[in-house]
């Protein structure tokens, strides 16, 4: 899966992500800008996502990407999902990725392949439990 924050309009570099996840092979979503966070959550259960990639281009977009993997975390569904970050804010910062609740971040196309590689093959770390005790 592949999404922009809330009203973040800046898509190209996504899509272009998008395009290379898919000739490494992937089976890739792109849901595009301006997507409601719950859409995002129904595409990620209706599609059986295992990696959501999210782009934030504008740093005043930041505090909409910790709402939405807040609530991709909080939803028995979706709470397996491994979840990429990229975009200016996280070039800038590259420890953001942490503060925000991502699981990993990557600068470029072939390092975003890599990274959802890696994060696959790590064993999941969240179960439902743990949800509702937060």
């Amino acid at each position: 899966m592949a999404t922009c924050v809330g009203s973040e309009q800046h898509e190209i570099g996504l899509r272009m992500l998008t395009d290379v996840f898919e000739m490494e092979g992937w089976d890739t979503h792109y849901l595009g800008a301006n997507v409601p966070n719950g859409s995002v959550i129904e595409a990620i259960e209706r599609h059986q996502g295992d990696v959501v990639a999210i782009s934030v281009m504008m740093t005043y977009h930041l505090h909409l990407a910790k709402e939405l993997i807040h609530l991709i975390r909080h939803h028995l569904a979706t709470a397996h999902v491994k979840i990429m970050v990229g975009g200016y804010p996280f070039n800038i910062d590259q420890e953001l990725w942490k503060t925000i609740g991502a699981d990993g971040y990557a600068p470029g196309a072939d390092e975003a392949v890599a990274a959802a590689e890696q994060l696959l093959s790590q064993p999941a770390t969240c179960n439902y439990l743990d949800m509702v005790r937060d």
